[in-house]
């Protein structure tokens, strides 16, 4: 533990540094930052690796596998109905030449007692054809299915910007533990000599809230909120088209404000720990903090539904009192060394 000596030698240096000297630092790290950046953004588009690609696929396969459920479920329903009302077509007249159904026969039994085909030439053979409606939809569904699981695009340059962008967002995850280095050593340029260990120790910790928030988000939120949104749609009678642009952009930005978002219990730590906040304070100012964490939900989330709004605001609620949680113990076990 530092001495008060120390502590006031330590405030003096502080003081010394001026306004400049911060923003010399700010300019160092946002170039470092972005040069990491870089790096990810380049590996991200290597021709032979093709990770954008397989981001892009990745990211579009939650929207074709809900489209995909939706409209089986569309023609589940349809061929329920068609079952229980056993409709059959009226019968429909198919008229065949002659000449080729004999030479079919004569292909599947050659030895059959059949006229010669020349005999037929010019006439024409009739049956009367019927079908039932369900299995008329089971013989549709497969080759609809194709096209009412694609997303479109309705602009010729609209599919490479939308590529440029998720290989941005894929090079910032892959260069995020570089990045997110950069923040906390800016922090750190501003602390005192005993405060910059927390760093270094919330640093792994950061990363892992960043990438567990973008996880979470990839393989839970975006799924669900696009099934209640498509459920919206059975409920209104409305059939569901997904733009490309529009679908890429909700479920790129999405994780990323996920990943932010679950750096509050490591934020709401560090605050307690270089002393501008106390666990008292975090709990008398609950209430505000709700209702801030609900706001921030819905400005921050790209969509303007209630399900990712609230999926992003109940995780962040969650994680506020588990900071308080682990604030509380801290102190606890700070406690007695203090003594």
């Amino acid at each position: 533990m530092p001495s008060d000596r120390d502590l006031f030698t330590e405030e003096q240096t502080m003081v010394t540094m001026s306004f400049g000297e911060h923003l010399e630092e700010l300019r160092v790290r946002l170039i470092l930052a972005l040069a990491g950046l870089f790096l990810g953004v380049l590996i991200v588009f290597i021709p032979p690796l093709d990770i954008g690609k397989r981001v892009m696929e990745q990211m579009e396969a939650p929207a074709k596998v809900a489209l995909t459920k939706f409209y089986k479920n569309e023609y589940a329903k349809k061929r329920a109905v068609a079952e229980a009302a056993k409709t059959v077509s009226d019968a429909m007249q198919a008229e065949i030449p002659a000449e080729s159904f004999i030479e079919a026969l004569r292909r599947l039994a050659p030895d059959a007692k059949l006229p010669e085909a020349a005999a037929v030439k010019g006439q024409t053979l009739a049956f009367p054809i019927r079908y039932k409606l369900a299995e008329l939809i089971d013989a549709s569904e497969q080759s609809v299915l194709v096209f009412d699981n694609s997303l479109i695009s309705l602009g010729p340059l609209e599919t490479i910007t939308i590529y440029f962008m998720v290989c941005l967002v894929a090079g910032l995850v892959m260069a995020s533990p570089w990045v997110f280095y950069q923040i906390w050593a800016f922090i750190a340029a501003g602390l005192y000599r005993h405060e910059r260990h927390y760093v270094m120790r919330f640093l792994p910790v950061s990363l892992g809230l960043f990438m567990g928030g973008v996880a979470l988000c990839f393989w839970f939120v975006l799924p669900l909120t696009l099934a209640f949104l498509l459920d919206f749609n059975v409920w209104l009678g409305v059939a569901p088209t997904l733009r490309l642009s529009e679908w890429m952009s909700f479920a790129t930005m999405l994780p990323l404000v996920f990943g932010v978002a679950f750096q509050t219990p490591l934020v709401m730590l560090f605050l307690q720990r270089i002393g501008i906040f106390t666990v008292d304070d975090y709990r008398s100012k609950r209430k505000f903090a709700i209702l801030i964490i609900t706001i921030a939900a819905a400005v921050l989330t790209p969509g303007q539904d209630p399900i990712s709004m609230s999926l992003l605001a109940a995780p962040m609620i969650v994680l506020y009192e588990l900071g308080i949680i682990l604030i509380a113990r801290g102190s606890k076990t700070a406690a007695p060394m203090r003594a």
